[in-house]
């Protein structure tokens, strides 16, 4: 089923856009061209000399866009090719290297050749400037043999003149030909921009070039990525654009994936509306494309298959995308942006199986329905195309929807289980099967969220209102987080701060109970787990889905252990009451460090003994739950985490947090010593494994004084509670020794007592 949520697409200017994919009629000259015996031979107007040209470059192995803001300088008898930095429309000069402020490089210095037709075109020879050129790109063909190497063919279009090369590379003692094309583009006035603000989701202009503007907390002067969208009736609130944003589907996506592709796009008609633009969007397919248009700047394609379609059988972890885009960097606005879709739809639905299998159907039956393969690949269409649009990957409103509403179908319509389709929060696998949720509502979509994005980021404003009153009305937008929490949004790639910053699982505002409802689902799974495999011939399918099962477990208790030393977050500006980071309340805290020592360090048998592992294990190696087990107990030991408890203790309520922490957390871990029970082997294993982990983080020396590296060492503060944890547990070992020496574990209670020995 191909759902867009009912929003109906009108045609009223799809006729507009035809142009999209023809030929663009050959007008006034930009850059036109020549070859002669191989070599090929620009003719570079005097028009164009020192102005911004866009020289881009993709390859078809990469398939990623890479661009340069450059100039022609005459200079004597020669045409230098000259990159430059970048006047930005915010008012600032953005260099070619942030790091040095790097100004400009010469990439070439062609001799300009005699012309005889038109003193007011400069004619260079521009062959080695391709085949043989030192221009760095960040992805290069390596080492180029220039012997084999050749300028394939050219065109010349109205705005921009297309190169066709075939680069002879050796890499690992292999020669390779690749196609390489390259684009000399001609860059418009710039546009408007829209000031960069880090409580919005927005790409920056340049942020390939200073990572620092893509995370943190300061607003940095920067424009955000985005389209150039003017409507064609300035005077009506919504109105059909000057020119849509153009999405082309080629001839090589299947017919029957198409309408999933198509919808994914449009799917974000409805937040561009919310802007004030009807059919923003129009969505091509085309039975032909010609590598002109294939790779112009002025088309955006929906590229099929990047990477994981030629693996081998089993190899089904493919299924994601990705997007390429070119900006012109001095407003930010994006010329064309390419979206890049796996064409393997097995492992996109094998994520669903594994969370939604309970709740539907057709997940149980294989080879999966078409039905549920398009619904995935309609998801991640949808979730590349908001990238498209200029917004990021990150957290948006995270714990902040209910989780009382996860299985309430109104609810689920109007507002989705996640407020947006960039959160990585996957499928609905926290409803159960008795709300009878429909399968469509299992699907991300997009949400409030988006809206509220596109809306920031697209409202164009009436020609005559001042820059002052666009800023007051963008800020009224953003202040809105004040009463709706989902729309907030944070972006920490680094450390976990809290549960609002965690991934792949579905995210709620109370993440112990939607745990324990999606470990329920899990559970389900674990026993449909041998019936899908029935029909197979080996165990590659079960043994697979059985590891995604875990490693779903996994990711929520990792969500569990966020909550413990976690904060809500909240970005503001200076003048917002409240802090930007609130600690979790404590007793919700102790409950999630309680949760984690009774499911993840004693997972149920249903999950590490179920029946049909028998059929298919001969041996307790390898043991894939002990190996997740020792990733959550880092986690829980993390050093960021333990500063976080430190900085915590200077708030009232939250006094010697830390050290309370350390202690409930080794009582939980070591809970045999004080209920004389046996220690089952794998919290042998884990018992060991905790006081290796401590010892190692004691005794971990810092060789550096830099504030920014010691956020991955641990303090002189916590290794003395660690030591002190440490001095404890050998005390009531040697208890536990003196008072049970029949114990069926005190052999392993000797062999925690000799580590604690050798450290103490």
């Amino acid at each position: 089923m191909v759902y867009t949520f009912g929003y109906t697409v009108s045609n009223e200017n799809i006729s507009e856009n035809n142009r999209a994919t023809k030929k663009v009629v050959e007008k006034r000259p930009f850059i036109t061209s020549k070859m002669s015996n191989g070599h090929l031979y620009l003719q570079i107007p005097k028009s164009i000399i020192s102005k911004s040209i866009l020289l881009s470059r993709i390859d078809t192995k990469f398939h990623q866009y890479e661009s340069k803001q450059i100039v022609f300088i005459k200079s004597a008898e020669n045409i230098i090719i000259e990159e430059r930095m970048a006047w930005s429309e915010t008012g600032i000069w953005i260099p070619l290297d942030v790091e040095i402020g790097l100004e400009k490089r010469i990439l070439g210095i062609l001799p300009i050749v005699k012309n005889e037709y038109d003193e007011d075109i400069f004619s260079i020879n521009a062959t080695n400037f391709f085949i043989n050129s030192k221009v760095s790109w960040r992805w290069d063909s390596g080492n180029v043999n220039t012997s084999l190497s050749r300028i394939e063919s050219i065109k010349d279009l109205d705005q921009e003149h297309i190169i066709k090369t075939v680069i002879s590379s050796v890499r690992r003692d292999n020669e390779y030909l690749e196609n390489v094309y390259y684009s000399f583009y001609n860059l418009q006035e710039p546009m408007e921009p829209r000031g960069f603000d880090y409580r919005m989701g927005f790409f920056h202009e340049d942020y390939n070039n200073d990572t620092k503007i893509s995370g943190g907390t300061k607003n940095y002067i920067a424009s955000i990525s985005r389209w150039k969208l003017k409507k064609k009736y300035p005077d009506q609130k919504v109105s059909i654009p000057i020119k849509p944003i153009t999405f082309i589907i080629p001839p090589n996506i299947p017919k029957k994936w198409r309408p999933y592709v198509k919808a994914g796009i449009e799917e974000w008609l409805p937040a561009f509306e919310a802007a004030g633009f009807k059919n923003a969007i129009v969505v091509r397919e085309v039975d032909s494309l010609s590598d002109w248009d294939n790779y112009s700047l002025s088309n955006s394609i929906i590229r099929w298959g990047n990477g994981s379609d030629n693996t081998r059988k089993y190899d089904v972890s493919g299924g994601g995308g990705t997007v390429s885009s070119v900006v012109d960097i001095r407003s930010g606005e994006i010329i064309k942006s390419d979206i890049f879709i796996s064409s393997f739809n097995e492992g996109r639905v094998e994520k669903y199986f594994i969370r939604c299998a309970p709740l539907d159907i057709r997940a149980l039956s294989y080879p999966y329905p078409e039905t549920l393969q398009g619904e995935t690949l309609q998801y991640v269409v949808a979730h590349e195309a908001g990238h498209s649009f200029g917004i990021k990957d990150a957290s948006f409103g995270e714990y902040t929807y209910p989780v009382d509403k996860m299985g309430d179908t109104a609810w689920l319509k109007q507002m989705g289980y996640t407020p947006t389709v960039m959160n990585y929060a996957r499928y609905n696998n926290i409803a159960q099967p008795k709300d009878s949720v429909p399968p469509l509502l299992l699907m991300p979509k997009v949400g409030p969220t988006d809206l509220y994005m596109i809306k920031w980021g697209y409202t164009e404003f009436p020609p005559n209102t001042s820059l002052e009153e666009k800023e007051v009305e963008l800020e009224n937008i953003i202040r809105l987080q004040d009463s709706i929490p989902w729309y907030r949004y944070n972006h920490n790639p680094y450390e976990v701060v809290g549960p609002s910053a965690t991934s792949e699982i579905l995210e709620t505002n109370d993440p112990v109970k939607s745990t324990q409802l999606a470990l329920k689902n899990i559970e389900r799974v674990m026993k449909i787990l041998p019936q899908v495999n029935k029909e197979q011939l080996d165990n590659a399918r079960l043994e697979r889905l059985y590891d995604k099962t875990l490693d779903l477990w996994y990711q929520h208790m990792r969500h569990v252990i966020s909550l413990i030393g976690g904060y809500e977050i909240f970005y503001k500006a200076m003048d917002q009451p409240g802090n930007m980071y609130t600690p979790i309340p404590l007793e919700s805290q102790e409950e999630a460090l309680g949760f984690i020592v009774e499911h993840a360090f004693d997972p149920p048998n249903w999950l590490v003994n179920s029946d049909f592992l028998t059929g298919i294990k001969y041996s307790v190696y390898p043991d894939e739950i002990v190996s997740l087990q020792e990733r959550l107990l880092q986690e829980l030991l993390r050093p960021q985490r333990m500063k976080r408890f430190e900085y915590m203790q200077t708030i009232d309520g939250y006094e010697e947090i830390a050290n309370k922490y350390l202690s409930k957390l080794q009582s939980g871990l070591f809970r045999e010593l004080y209920n004389e029970s046996k220690v089952k082997p794998r919290n042998q294993e884990i018992q060991l494994k905790y006081i290796d982990e401590l010892t190692s983080r004691i005794e971990q020396e810092s060789n550096f004084s830099e504030a920014s590296k010691k956020a991955w060492l641990h303090d002189a503060y916590t290794k003395g509670l660690m030591m002190q944890q440490l001095m404890f547990l050998k005390n009531d070992i040697e208890r536990e020794i003196k008072k049970n020496k029949d114990s069926s574990s005190l052999g392993h209670w000797k062999l925690c007592l000799n580590k604690l020995n050798e450290v103490l």
